[in-house]
């Protein structure tokens, strides 16, 4: 299952990827590239909203073989049509939603059903294989797809991508399910159950109770400083220090990546919260760093600040994942985790349009007034790049602040889980 779900998400990665390359290619803007991203983030909501209070009724099995066959059929008629005629923006969007839609339904029933494959003691290395693998995707899904893209054009990044969907189907129909837990007539919060659904009411029952609200708040901020980082990290190297420098940090931050699966495979279960805490600290410190111009200049500190935090990205999301499976009951998962999943999504497209503002509209006309001291400018630097590296350094700071003010609630609940 893990091994069909993986590839099906590289497919998926690696055609939006060459998409977003594609309409970059062919309307010579930025914002071309962007649509892909946003649109995704979108339909992922869309599909939630529609189908959220369905999904904890509906057989998990059949879901996740409805939602790769769509997916299939979707990028495999994107193809075709692509192979036919040239194509216009809203008939590729269209089916860039449809297929990202039926992703969300995925991604949500697979993540609930994960504790229904393991047992206890195997949770912690199942939930780092599922979260890592995530930022392991994101990591190759550009390169593979600029490769694939030049080699085999779109449409046949498209058709790979159809046929990874249905090589995850047919993984599903092979693996033995185990017998669903009967449903839940209350939650530990108190709620019955109610004929509402989505994810305003699943936030609803997350927010409501003491041990999950925590976990909810810094599940987000996480996730959406991650996905700032992805874009704006190669977008400042390859403006400070071009493309070379950039190829060297991807490598460093592959190891890196690499290094923290084997760290996270050895934490054992009653450190995963103590773990969460020391790596996003480390991680909140880094970016910090990242603002002062003279890390950017030592090269060997700067090198090894990529590595630690790339180092960090599996343990936090490992125990992220973890906690979640641990805290939530198992009959609950499918309906609580589509407001997870929905305050993640949001995290996201927050995190991508405020980086962007941030880095191209707000700092750069701030640094270029003369109202600021000279100390605090040779600090921050005015260089190519040095707008996204600031925009960057604040994203240590969206990490610290919400760490600092949750640190003792979820130190409380690790004491709770320790009784």
């Amino acid at each position: 299952m893990w091994a069909g779900q993986l590839l099906s998400n590289l497919g998926t990665q690696v055609s939006l990827y060459a998409l977003g390359l594609w309409l970059f290619q062919q309307h010579d803007q930025l914002s071309a590239f962007a649509a892909v991203a946003v649109v995704v983030q979108l339909a992922r909501l869309a599909s939630l909203s529609l189908i959220g209070r369905q999904l904890d009724r509906w057989p998990p099995r059949r879901v996740m073989l409805a939602a790769n066959g769509l997916g299939s059929t979707c990028t495999l008629g994107l193809a075709f049509t692509l192979m036919m005629r040239p194509a216009t923006l809203p008939p590729v969007l269209l089916c860039i939603g449809l297929a990202a839609a039926a992703e969300a339904a995925l991604v949500v029933t697979w993540s609930s059903q994960l504790a229904r494959f393991v047992s206890t003691e195997q949770l912690g290395a199942a939930s780092g294989l599922f979260a890592g693998s995530d930022g392991a995707v994101v990591m190759a899904a550009p390169l593979l797809g600029a490769v694939l893209a030049a080699t085999a054009g779109l449409p046949g990044v498209l058709v790979t991508d159809s046929l990874t969907s249905l090589i995850a189907a047919a993984c599903t129909l092979l693996v033995a399910w185990p017998q669903p837990p009967p449903a839940p007539l209350t939650t530990s919060a108190g709620h019955g159950d109610s004929p509402q659904g989505g994810v305003r009411h699943a936030l609803s029952m997350l927010w409501s109770n003491r041990r999950w609200r925590p976990l909810l708040l810094i599940n987000s901020v996480v996730v959406g400083v991650f996905a700032a980082v992805e874009i704006a990290l190669p977008a400042w190297v390859v403006a400070a220090s071009g493309s070379k420098r950039l190829i060297l940090a991807l490598a460093l931050a592959g190891l890196g990546y690499a290094g923290g699966l084997w760290l996270w495979a050895r934490v054992p279960r009653c450190h995963w919260l103590g773990w969460l805490r020391v790596v996003l600290m480390l991680q909140a410190v880094l970016l910090t760093g990242a603002g002062l111009v003279c890390f950017q200049h030592w090269q060997g500190v700067w090198f090894l600040a990529v590595a630690l935090f790339a180092a960090a990205v599996p343990v936090a999301l490992g125990a992220l994942q973890s906690l979640w499976l641990c805290w939530v009951p198992l009959a609950l998962q499918p309906r609580l985790f589509v407001g997870r999943y929905g305050l993640e999504w949001i995290s996201r497209l927050v995190a991508l349009l405020g980086m962007s503002l941030l880095a191209d509209g707000v700092i750069p006309p701030l640094i270029r007034g003369s109202f600021w001291p000279a100390w605090l400018l040779d600090a921050l630097g005015r260089g190519p790049g040095r707008p996204t590296a600031m925009a960057i350094g604040l994203l240590g700071w969206v990490l610290l602040i919400p760490l600092w003010r949750l640190w003792r609630p979820l130190g409380r609940l690790q004491l709770d889980e320790n009784r």
